[in-house]
C-alpha cells in the first residue's frame, strides 16, 4: 500500500462492523475492546518509515439494548477498554495524538448484537466519556564519552582474553491459540479444523454448528487463515460472513452457529504451551 493510499485512509473515518453470534446475549467488554484495538490497527496512517499514526478517537454505535448495557457498565470499566486500547497502541509502537477517547451512541437503525467501530485522530484536549494516556516510548540514553587514558608501563603478564559474551537469544516466535467457550486451545499443528463431531481437533458443542464446520491454517510464520468447510449456517469473521479462505490476525473473531471463537497470537512462556 502506498503513503498517498494511507493518507487517504487517515483523512476519513474507518469504520468497522462487526455481528455478534448469540444477539440475545448481552454484549461483553471484551468484544468493544477487541474491537477497538482491531480499528486501530485498520486505521494507522504512515508518517514516515517506521512510525505510524494511530486513531485516538473511537464512537461506537450500539443498538438501544446494547447502549443500555455498555451505560450500565459505567467509567471503571470504560476507562479500563480505553487503557488497554492505549496498551496496544505501545505495543505496536504506533503514535498516538494524545489519549484514547471512547463514545458510545445510541444507533436506531442498529439491531441487538450489531456493533460499529469509527476511529479517527483527533485533539483530545477536550474532556472525553472515557479515556487513557499513552505511554510514551522511552528516549534511548546517550552514551557517556569516557576519556582516553594512556597505556601504563607494567611487567605483569596480560591476562587471557575473556570469552566474548553470548549473542542475545532471538525472540520467540508468537504461538497462534484460540479461545472457544472461555477455553484456549493452542494451534500446535499446521491444520486444525473445528466442528459439532467429536473426531474434529476442537469440537464445539454447538447445534448452529457443522460437524466439521471451519479449519485454520498457517500459510507462514506469523501468517494464518480459515476457511468455511461448506457448513450450513456460515462463518463469519469480525461480523463478515466469508466464502473463501480468509486471512484472520490478533484479536479476529470468528463466529460459527451461536460460537465465539477469538484468534490470539501469543508469546509463549512455558515452552510453547498455550
Amino acid at each position: 500500500m502506498s503513503f498517498l493510499d494511507n493518507v487517504e485512509r487517515g483523512l476519513e473515518k474507518v469504520v468497522t462492523s462487526f455481528f455478534r453470534g448469540n444477539s440475545t446475549a448481552d454484549i461483553k467488554p471484551v468484544e468493544l475492546t477487541t474491537a477497538l484495538r482491531n480499528e486501530m490497527d485498520r486505521g494507522i496512517l504512515a508518517i514516515s518509515e517506521g512510525r505510524s499514526l494511530a486513531p485516538n478517537d473511537f464512537v461506537v454505535s450500539l443498538s438501544t439494548k446494547d447502549f443500555d448495557t455498555a451505560k450500565a457498565w459505567g467509567s471503571p470499566v470504560v476507562n479500563e477498554m480505553a487503557k488497554v486500547t492505549a496498551e496496544h497502541a505501545v505495543a505496536q509502537g504506533y503514535s498516538v495524538q494524545g489519549k484514547i477517547m471512547i463514545h458510545f451512541v445510541n444507533s436506531q437503525e442498529l439491531k441487538a448484537g450489531e456493533v460499529e467501530v469509527a476511529g479517527s485522530v483527533k485533539d483530545s484536549s477536550a474532556n472525553p466519556v472515557a479515556s487513557a494516556p499513552v505511554k510514551p516510548q522511552a528516549p534511548k540514553a546517550e552514551p557517556t564519552p569516557v576519556a582516553a587514558t594512556p597505556t601504563p608501563q607494567t611487567t605483569a603478564q596480560p591476562r587471557p582474553t575473556a570469552k566474548p559474551a553470548a549473542p542475545a537469544a532471538a525472540p520467540l516466535p508468537k504461538q497462534a491459540v484460540v479461545e472457544v467457550n472461555g477455553q484456549r486451545f493452542a494451534l500446535n499443528h499446521h491444520s486444525i479444523v473445528l466442528g459439532r463431531s467429536a473426531s474434529t481437533d476442537i469440537p464445539v458443542d454447538d447445534t448452529g454448528v457443522s460437524r466439521q464446520h471451519i479449519r485454520v491454517e498457517q500459510k507462514s510464520p506469523g501468517s494464518y487463515v480459515v476457511t468455511d468447510l461448506g457448513s450450513t449456517n456460515g462463518t463469519y469473521v469480525d461480523g463478515k460472513k466469508i466464502s473463501a479462505q480468509t486471512r484472520i490476525l490478533d484479536g479476529s473473531i470468528i463466529t460459527i452457529g451461536q460460537t465465539k471463537i477469538v484468534f490470539r497470537l501469543i508469546t509463549p512462556s512455558n515452552g510453547g504451551r498455550a
